[in-house]
């Protein structure tokens, strides 16, 4: 743990075969607390572009309350919430599942 309470980042290299070893993407963890819900996302490329490839809520219980990514990962942008119960909304942003996921999401 950092002075933050926030656990560190775990780096891990994906491997594709049929790619340069110095063209390797790298992929970080991120974890935050956000109304008492654990917030994970993964991102590619963190040194370079940072692109979120999904994110992952749970209650403060451990319960899984959803996921959300974004449906172009390239543009960051069509974002999409799935529920524990496999239901899909869309959203306007990153913050805006985020929060969705964290408040009203999480009281179903």
């Amino acid at each position: 743990m950092n002075h933050d309470d926030n656990p560190p980042e775990r780096v891990v290299y994906v491997v594709d075969p049929t790619m340069s070893r110095d063209v390797q993407p790298e992929v970080v963890t991120r974890t935050n607390t956000e109304n008492d819900c654990t917030v994970t996302g993964v991102l590619i490329d963190p040194a370079d572009r940072q692109q979120l490839l999904y994110g992952t809520v749970t209650g403060p219980d451990g319960r899984f309350i959803g996921s959300y990514f974004p449906a172009d990962i390239v543009r960051q942008s069509e974002w999409r919430v799935v529920t524990a119960d496999g239901t899909e909304y869309p959203a306007p942003s990153e913050g805006h599942a985020v929060v969705a996921l964290i408040t009203t999401l999480r009281r179903a």
